[in-house]
């Protein structure tokens, strides 16, 4: 029974926490290097703009340059608020001012091809809120005119950099619950639901798609695409045939889970509700983890003893059932907790508060939260002053490629709904 793959601490993966961000875990980025300055320019004076800038006070590097919304008055009141040197009626205004070394897009899903086109025309990064764009086209386009400019393209998925999110993703290329045969997720947004999808079964290959749901219908403000939302409730089947694994997702518009599971040949994690801002995962595998020198000793790692049972290399847990070292029902469960940085808001409207962050009080500036756990932030944020110090052209978290395939399932799922929904 022994298993040669399982690390001797499993709590540890190649050296690392298990919940270590992965661009440092994989040696692309430095930890310190979220002291590397970058003045962010912010296109849209939104909620979720204020929760961004917020966040990026937890990031020693970042400095603030430039606002610009539709209305100059919105766009003053959010430079007062934040404490924003400069404020502007015109987008343009914003990518062109040579103080602004990245953009932040936070406009609507239907002008972000708009604001992406007219950024990297002017020679500038751009970080860009999920959904990317409506369509896979319109990225495409985006990331080649990137290349073109020679400046980074990273879409905004600040789900992939939760630590539950970083600590599941090592558990699952550690192997610990084996190869993965289905991905469950729901979620009303498709670009959250599908995610799990992708980090189950990657973006190498597009899966033959199944979808049933509510009539997609054009926008008509955005030259008549489908939207990158969609509409619910619909779900769709994902089937990859070529790794043997169906992924699961439902788009609901009722009470529903919100939490997303990978079942493996050995196992299976879940990351708990709420699972696109997730502070826990919990892992269920069918043997206890080990930590001893049996083997070293030339002894086997498990053997049945007459009198005590089965005993070995393993972790103590709970009650009885590490003495059950079978494949069969889960007899190790553990969950992790990571809460989110404090002030941790758990619904909208919470006041930005403050914090001591160890080496200095932190009062955040700006509008209250928009919405659960958007401190959470925090965490692509700083990994983004790690990636641009490195001078990485992706983020290891969210590549150009897993962006375009979740447009590329969207534009498939809208299509049949159109074809067929109700």
């Amino acid at each position: 029974m022994a298993d040669d793959s399982v690390n001797d601490d499993p709590y540890m993966y190649n050296g690392f926490p298990m919940n270590t961000p992965m661009d440092i875990r994989l040696g692309l980025t430095r930890e310190e290097d979220i002291n590397h300055e970058i003045r962010w320019g912010i296109i849209s004076a939104s909620s979720i703009s204020s929760d961004w800038v917020k966040s990026l006070q937890d990031v020693p590097g970042a400095k603030f340059t430039a606002i610009a919304a539709r209305d100059l008055d919105r766009a003053q009141a959010f430079a007062e608020a934040h404490e924003i040197e400069r404020a502007y009626d015109s987008y343009d205004a914003l990518v062109n001012d040579d103080d602004v070394d990245v953009v932040y897009i936070a406009s609507k899903t239907w002008d972000h091809h708009r604001d992406l086109l007219r950024s990297f025309a002017a020679g500038k990064h751009v970080l860009c809120e999920k959904p990317f764009t409506d369509t896979a086209d319109q990225a495409k386009e985006a990331h080649e005119a990137a290349a073109k400019a020679g400046v980074v393209c990273w879409e905004g998925m600040w789900l992939r950099f939760f630590p539950a999110v970083e600590h599941a993703r090592a558990c699952i290329e550690r192997g610990d619950i084996g190869d993965i045969r289905l991905v469950q997720a729901d979620y009303p947004d498709r670009v959250y639901a599908l995610n799990p999808a992708i980090t189950g079964f990657g973006a190498e290959e597009m899966p033959v798609i199944a979808a049933a749901g509510r009539k997609a219908r054009p926008q008509p403000y955005a030259n008549d695409v489908f939207s990158a939302h969609g509409g619910s409730p619909s779900a769709a089947v994902l089937q990859y045939g070529e790794q043997e694994g169906i992924a699961v997702i439902t788009f609901p518009n009722g009470r529903y889970i919100e939490e997303s599971n990978y079942i493996g040949t050995k196992g299976r994690i879940t990351i708990e509700t709420p699972s696109h801002h997730p502070s826990a995962m919990t892992l269920r595998t069918g043997r206890p983890g080990r930590r001893g020198n049996r083997r070293e000793r030339g002894e086997p790692i498990m053997e049945l003893n007459p009198h005590k049972g089965w005993t070995g290399d393993w972790l103590e847990t709970h009650w009885e059932q590490e003495r059950n070292p079978s494949n069969g029902p889960f007899n190790l469960v553990e969950r992790f907790e990571y809460p989110v940085p404090t002030p941790a808001p758990i619904t909208r409207g919470q006041p930005p508060g403050s914090r001591w962050n160890g080496e200095r009080l932190i009062t955040y500036k700006g509008w209250t939260w928009h919405g659960g756990n958007q401190h959470g932030f925090t965490y692509q944020a700083q990994a983004v002053h790690r990636c641009m110090a490195a001078g990485l052209n992706e983020l290891p978290q969210w590549t150009t490629a897993e962006s375009i395939r979740v447009c590329e399932i969207i534009d498939e799922i809208n299509r049949q709904c159109a074809e067929r929904g109700f």
